[in-house]
């Protein structure tokens, strides 16, 4: 009887991800690293002020040699409260690819591009 209650709390548990913080009001989650592409993924969390609002961003960026070279915004929302809540307005952009825009995150964004470089498979040098 017990493992059918274990069983029941694992399956109701909720499987979201957390936003894990950088600093300075900025955050993060669902993050993507593809080494084959070196790119990165992320969605991004901007609090603008405590009890204020804040901004999410699902952006894409290219990284070559670890360092950003390009970046691309999925969509974006304007939340009227912290952490993304509240009520929202959300845009598309289109994911046009532009040049990389130095940001509040850009540090970030630098950490994830070397971390993306470091699991790139190594070359075949027969080729």
């Amino acid at each position: 009887m017990r493992y059918i209650f274990v069983l029941l709390m694992l399956i109701s548990s909720s499987a979201h991800a957390e936003w894990e913080e950088y600093g300075d009001n900025i955050y993060s989650k669902d993050i993507e690293l593809n080494p084959l592409t070196q790119r990165v993924s992320v969605q991004l969390l901007i609090d603008l002020a405590p009890g204020s609002n804040s901004h999410v961003y699902h952006m894409q960026y290219q990284c070559e040699n670890g360092v950003p070279t390009k970046q691309r915004t999925f969509w974006s929302a304007f939340y009227k409260g912290n952490m993304g809540s509240g009520e929202a307005d959300y845009k598309s952009t289109g994911a046009d690819w532009i040049p990389i825009v130095d940001s509040r995150f850009t540090y970030m964004v630098v950490n994830l591009c070397n971390d993306v470089h470091k699991l790139r498979p190594e070359r075949n040098p027969l080729y």
